[in-house]
Order: C-alpha cells, then sequence, then structure tokens
C-alpha cells in the first residue's frame, strides 16, 4: 500500500512541476542585472530600439534571445475585446503567420495574421485600453538565441 502511495505521489509531483512549468515569467537582463520587463517594453514601443544590450528569457520554454543594442525592432498591434495569443516570446514568425484569435465587439472570432518576420521578442498587453490592445515586439535581425541568460 505505501509503496502504491509513493508511485502516485511522485506521479503527481511530475505533473503539477510541468503545469506550473507554463506560469514561469518572462525576465529581462540588462549587463547582468535583472531589470522589469515592463520597463524593457516601454523603451520598445517609444523608440522601437534598445539603449544596450538586452537580454530577455523565457522561463516557461526555457529560451533567451539576446538582443544587442541597435538591433531593428518592430512592433504589431492587435486589438479586440478578448485577445487570444497563439504565440510566445521566442517564437520565430513569418508573414502570413496566426499570431492570436480576436473576438471583436460584434462577437466574431477572427484570426489575426503577422505582418512581420523575426523573433518575438516581447509580448505587452495595455492593461487599460478599451478595447484590448496587445503589442507583439519582433526583431528582425541581431538576436541570439540561447538556453540560460
Amino acid at each position: 500500500m505505501d509503496q502504491e502511495v509513493g508511485k502516485t505521489s511522485a506521479r503527481v509531483s511530475r505533473e503539477l512541476e510541468e503545469l506550473l512549468r507554463y506560469y514561469r515569467p518572462v525576465e529581462c537582463y540588462r549587463g547582468g542585472e535583472r531589470i522589469d520587463c515592463l520597463e524593457v517594453a516601454s523603451e520598445l514601443l517609444e523608440r522601437m530600439g534598445l539603449d544596450a544590450d538586452t537580454t530577455v528569457c523565457n522561463r516557461r520554454r526555457d529560451v533567451c534571445l539576446r538582443i544587442p543594442r541597435g538591433s531593428r525592432l518592430d512592433m504589431q498591434e492587435i486589438r479586440g475585446v478578448e485577445v487570444y495569443l497563439q504565440v510566445d516570446v521566442g517564437d520565430y514568425v513569418r508573414p502570413g503567420e496566426v499570431l492570436a484569435y480576436v473576438i471583436t465587439n460584434k462577437g466574431e472570432l477572427r484570426s489575426w495574421r503577422s505582418e512581420l518576420e523575426g523573433y518575438i521578442v516581447l509580448l505587452y498587453e495595455d492593461p487599460v485600453a478599451k478595447p484590448l490592445k496587445c503589442y507583439i515586439l519582433v526583431a528582425r535581425e541581431g538576436v541570439s538565441l540561447g538556453g540560460d541568460r
């Protein structure tokens, strides 16, 4: 009986670890120091570029993007009553790929497709915008992938 309980609790522990993986945050680093990703998103939205080399790590996927200062970045804005993103930080997108499904104010479900090509550097949802606005920041060049910051 104790052996069965041990096997069950080990299985449950593994399943919980896998589930918790999906709730890991995106982390941003500059000069080896962890910084608020909101600060990086604001800088990117205002200037479409970075003042310093920055690393963005998606802990859900165990991937880090190294973005050198001066990298060319583009943004795609998605708007809708509800937005269901189909991409994540670290994904490589091409024009025509589905980025999100959007519910409009008329209750219609629409797909929102990429106009850009490159690595998704950051996803930012404007918390006060009505309808909801999501910004997808894409680096076309200069980005390198890694597994750790």
